[in-house]
């Protein structure tokens, strides 16, 4: 995807296993992590965890290697590689020296209640009255959706001052890298673009990912947001909840659209489908295809079927519009527009695989789906960026003779600092890492020769 980083997602269990082990310990103390976690592992690990959950003392390792056919089959291999990295297993030894094998103590009690129940609930034992105005599913699909669309917007409007977006959400939008800022004025980089490339649900747990690394910035524990993170996945849609002592962080929830509260002093919220079905990102299924609504000519005209302000301002990333009507947008993608999509970041990779993971379904007829010219003259446009580069320099000039010249210049040279030299008119300009080698040098040779 060009140059930069490249946006990958997690999933929980890769997420998990690099947290330190006394943030894990701290996490399999509660049921909803624990049943999470659980579902993200391998089929052959899942059988292991639920062979071993109600075994009291440890199990026997050559017993256990009877459970399958083969022990060294690829399936057996990550299965075990999986428990061993979240410490989910361990290996002891028995009384009889033989090697065994038990599950962590907190994830065995964690995942036995919330499978078979018990303990307290996971939001806590408050009674509050019932909600007086519940909210249908229909109203929280339609203010996650537009929530979550704000900040997406946001990224690509390129304008500070929006009041649609806390100052929290965009300065942890500016730490992750997924915009820069210059003044009052913001623009989306190459990482954030790749991020408006993925599916809605990856898009909010790779967003609650970042967030989950500042945790710390803001006050808020990171178990506790992560157990509470776990919680929403597992709760029923169109249900409220009581808040309780998740206040600050349900207020963090609510601005991206993972949760619902009418006001900042309700105790009740309700979780969103977001909320809900988010915890799939990062696994092998593949998220459904969004039906495309973009037309490319061959003359780079794109012509986009859509009134989707959020489209339509990603088109302009990287074309001209021409004409916009009610729903249907006409743009040009020119040297000029894309040499400014480029500037941001953004690579022409990243813009041609948006165009086919757009394109309109008359589109997709086409083999390939973006014409070659139309690919070539993208990365031939990208390619003049790269027939220049710039590095900072040090000019060192007003040379007394010649001899002074030559001596900070054959200096220069031999520590592999000289950029550029003119001996005619005794210039010489040194790259910024040799500056300081160049001048204690030079001042040395001039007190040496007393020049000073």
């Amino acid at each position: 995807m060009g140059g930069g980083e490249k946006v990958k997602i997690r999933n929980i269990h890769e997420y998990i296993q690099k947290l330190p082990q006394v943030t894990q310990d701290r996490l399999y103390t509660h049921p909803a992590t624990c049943l999470a976690l659980f579902r993200s592992l391998s089929e052959t690990a899942q059988q292991y965890v639920m062979r071993l959950l109600f075994l009291s003392q440890p199990f026997a390792l050559d017993a256990l290697t009877s459970w399958v056919v083969n022990v060294r089959d690829k399936a057996n291999l990550d299965a075990t590689k999986q428990l061993k990295s979240v410490r989910l297993w361990s290996v002891v030894k028995l009384d009889n020296g033989n090697d065994g094998v038990t599950l962590h103590p907190n994830f065995r009690k964690g995942l036995t209640t919330a499978m078979c129940g018990g303990g307290m609930s996971w939001y806590g034992n408050h009674q509050l009255e019932p909600d007086k105005k519940p909210k249908t599913v229909e109203f929280l699909d339609l203010y996650a959706k537009e929530r979550w669309e704000c900040l997406l917007q946001y990224m690509v409007q390129g304008n500070s001052d929006s009041d649609k977006v806390s100052p929290d959400i965009a300065n942890l939008l500016l730490q992750s890298g997924m915009i820069n800022k210059s003044g009052n004025e913001h623009a989306i980089t190459s990482v954030g673009f790749q991020f408006l490339l993925l599916d809605a649900p990856s898009q909010i747990w790779y967003f609650m990912l970042k967030y989950l690394d500042k945790c710390d910035t803001i006050d808020l524990n990171l178990t506790t947001c992560l157990a509470f993170i776990f919680q929403l996945s597992f709760s029923t849609l169109g249900k409220a909840y009581p808040i309780g002592s998740h206040a600050t962080f349900v207020q963090h929830l609510r601005q991206i659209g993972l949760v619902y509260q009418r006001k900042h002093t309700s105790p009740w919220f309700y979780p969103t489908r977001h909320a809900i079905d988010f915890l799939s990102a990062g696994s092998n299924k593949s998220a459904e295809r969004k039906e495309g609504f973009i037309v490319v000519e061959t003359n780079f005209r794109v012509y986009a079927y859509t009134s989707n302000e959020l489209d339509i301002a990603l088109v302009a990333l990287f074309a001209e519009t021409l004409h916009r009507f009610e729903s249907f947008v006409v743009g040009q993608m020119t040297r000029e527009s894309v040499q400014l999509a480029l500037q941001n970041g953004i690579s022409a990779k990243q813009i041609l695989d948006f165009l086919e993971s757009h394109a309109h379904p008359q589109m997709l007829k086409n083999k390939p789906v973006i014409g070659p010219t139309v690919t070539d003259q993208m990365y031939l446009w990208e390619m003049e960026r790269s027939r220049l580069a710039t590095e900072e320099g040090v000019l060192y000039s007003q040379f007394l003779s010649d001899a002074d010249f030559k001596v900070v210049h054959e200096y220069a040279q031999n520590i592999g600092s000289v950029q550029w030299s003119n001996v005619q008119k005794r210039l010489l300009v040194v790259n910024k890492k040799g500056h300081g080698d160049v001048k204690k040098y030079w001042k040395a040779y001039k007190k040496e020769h007393g020049e000073c």
